[in-house]
């Protein structure tokens, strides 16, 4: 783990990157993740309502790391939308499976080319596909549960807080709203993990899909938080692009969330020939010996 912070794990990282020209299939994931996105939208529209919460407000606890014109152009989207029929909800649960299936079909050539992991059953992984696009919403959907859940939470036991001179609310609130992330993190890793691992059962090396699924769950959140903070404090981009402002900094934004998912798999592919190279086999040996020894 120590060697992808070094600075051989990192140079072996960036040449696999740019070797490979994984910045062209993070361009294509971005387009399927934005035709991904505004059904998937719909969907949480109906499970925020459901939950008793406006969707607006739900999204703008998250615009530390949600950039302020990607807000803009969902918002602007989901009042397009408006209240919900059946057959909306109906249509944006399909087109969400459908599109999130292709995403999926996408990524999962790019990460089996990272791993060498190629062959298998085209059917399977067809079948396959859809079935990670339903556990992609279902995720969502309890995320959303337990975000709104812990808010519930908090005000229901406000009035048995304030009956405690050392119990401050406004820190208990602030302490929920940086824990708020790391249950994002959590929910991120693990889907990012099941992702790597479908993608690398096949491969030739002994794969460790771990280390690259937490990282890329923390890079989303302090990348994201990063690019939020700096398109805020830049005033330049609706003065060049105008309207078209939002659209850029949307398209942006995901595609550098889709070079992060291809960094976590790169990350476990260094990780993955680090261990196997012959030179470590024989450290780790030598190392096992002595260790019994003693």
């Amino acid at each position: 783990m120590n060697h992808i912070f070094s600075l051989s794990g990192i140079i072996g990282i960036t040449k696999k990157f740019f070797e490979q020209k994984l910045h062209r299939s993070a361009a294509a994931l971005s387009y399927f993740l934005v035709m991904t996105l505004f059904p998937m939208l719909i969907c949480i529209q109906w499970i925020s309502a459901t939950l008793g919460e406006d969707i607006v407000s739900f999204l703008e606890g998250f615009s530390d790391i949600i950039p302020e014109s990607a807000l803009i152009i969902i918002e602007d989207y989901l009042a397009y939308t408006g209240s919900q029929s059946d057959g909306l909800l109906i249509i944006g649960i399909i087109t969400a499976v459908y599109t999130g299936a292709s995403a999926f079909r996408m990524l999962s050539d790019v990460l089996q080319d990272i791993y060498e992991s190629h062959g298998g059953n085209e059917i399977v992984k067809f079948v396959l596909s859809f079935a990670y696009a339903v556990a992609f919403l279902v995720a969502i959907y309890f995320f959303a549960i337990i975000v709104l859940a812990g808010r519930w939470l908090i005000n229901l036991l406000e009035p048995f807080f304030l009956k405690f001179d050392f119990i401050n609310l406004l820190d208990i609130a602030n302490l929920w709203n940086w824990f708020r992330f790391v249950i994002l993190d959590i929910v991120s890793a693990a889907l990012l993990y099941l992702v790597y691992y479908a993608c690398a059962w096949r491969s030739p090396y002994r794969i460790s899909v771990l280390p690259g699924a937490v990282i890329g769950s923390v890079l989303f959140t302090v990348v994201s938080g990063v690019f939020s903070w700096f398109i805020s404090s830049s005033v330049r981009y609706s003065a060049i692009y105008g309207s078209l402002a939002s659209v850029i900094i949307l398209m942006l934004w995901l595609y550098i969330l889709g070079n992060i998912i291809i960094i976590g798999a790169l990350i476990n592919k260094e990780i993955s020939e680090h261990r196997n190279d012959p030179k470590m086999k024989l450290h780790d040996d030598v190392h096992s010996f002595i260790k019994k020894k003693n």
